[in-house]
């Protein structure tokens, strides 16, 4: 498994460095020699906690009911009683949820401190760990308090993915392919080439497809860090996923390749979208077995949107395809995305 670094520059002079296929074991050579804090859930402790660094740690219950501001403020206690100061460092070892908390901490203790992850899930392989975005929910709406700042580094290790149960692997291999929806045709037909050794957990081929999802996100972050244009393209499916996740705990993968389907017929139904191509990444998500398994009702999900934080008035940014490929971004009244729900429901 070779060794790829993707940096990205951001505007504000800082640098953040994402090594994928490093062993994550590594990560010592990157902390200072104390006043490290290492944040991380139960289940990555039981099965990684052994080799952690020699540094206190903080482990929270797996999942996104975590991502809340009574954990956050425990984890700061935590952090007091552990001596951390402004010159502290935060590790966060885990999964999205692990990396938005320790991300989202690091931010806001006493107004900031410098961390970094070691990336153990295939969706924070792939996407939530890389780009600066930490947040946690409220009851109604999901990462709708946060803050946009890069960790100094990311070590992605895919072997740490041979330990995914198959619902967790299943549903990382959505933010792949919603990446290459968005922005890389030839990602898609390499993940249709090679569906077979992404089911069996291939380590090289993984790096491989990781490695470039990472490198196409870094490129947008580097353009867009704080959301003003071309980054709102990562949000392709997350508007009815996310509120299908939050009413259904459905995990956050399936619940975005729900939403990615919804916005393809959506996109059919604009006319921006073949019908052919809706069909041929339909089978893909089939394949994969990302989709989720109980029936969701759209009527809810409608109701749900207006807590979405990329609504603006009556409005809300709404990313389609064209190709896949080739997403855009465009302003849709809440009444008509409600409308498409209720009718596509039906």
């Amino acid at each position: 498994m070779g060794l790829e670094t993707i940096l990205i520059k951001l505007q504000d002079g800082g640098d953040s460095s994402i090594f994928s296929g490093m062993d994550w074991r590594s990560v010592a050579g990157f902390l200072p020699q104390s006043g490290v804090i290492i944040i991380t859930d139960h289940n990555v402790r039981d099965i990684y906690g052994g080799d952690f660094p020699p540094f206190p740690v903080i482990s929270v219950l797996p999942g996104e009911k975590s991502k809340s501001l009574e954990t956050i403020a425990g984890i700061v206690e935590e952090m007091l009683k552990a001596g951390i100061g402004r010159d502290g460092f935060v590790l966060g070892i885990g999964g999205g949820v692990v990396c938005d908390i320790a991300g989202f901490v690091a931010s806001v203790y006493m107004r900031g401190v410098r961390f970094g992850f070691v990336s153990t899930t295939l969706l924070s392989q792939v996407d939530a760990s890389t780009g600066g975005k930490n947040g946690v929910n409220s009851k109604d709406a999901k990462n709708i308090i946060g803050v946009f700042n890069n960790p100094g580094f990311v070590i992605c290790d895919q072997a740490m993915l041979k330990t995914l149960s198959d619902d967790e692997y299943r549903s990382g291999l959505s933010e792949l392919v919603k990446t290459a929806l968005i922005k890389d045709s030839g990602l898609l037909s390499l993940i249709e080439e090679h569906t077979e050794e992404i089911i069996n957990r291939d380590t090289q081929t993984l790096a491989t497809l990781i490695a470039r999802a990472i490198s196409i996100k870094a490129g947008i972050v580097e353009s867009d860090m704080r959301e003003k244009g071309e980054r709102r393209l990562l949000n392709f499916g997350h508007t009815l996923g996310h509120a299908a996740e939050l009413e259904y705990s459905v995990p956050h993968g399936k619940a975005v390749a729900w939403g990615m389907l919804q916005a393809m017929l959506f996109s059919v139904e604009k006319g921006f979208f073949k019908m052919e191509e809706l069909e041929r990444v339909s089978a893909l998500f089939r394949r994969l077995q990302v989709l989720p398994v109980q029936s969701i009702d759209h009527e809810i999900v409608a109701g749900r949107i207006i807590y979405d934080k990329k609504r603006t008035g009556k409005e809300i940014n709404f990313i389609f395809l064209e190709n896949p490929g080739n997403a855009f971004s465009a302003r849709v009244s809440l009444e008509e995305l409600a409308g498409f729900l209720m009718k596509s429901g039906t």
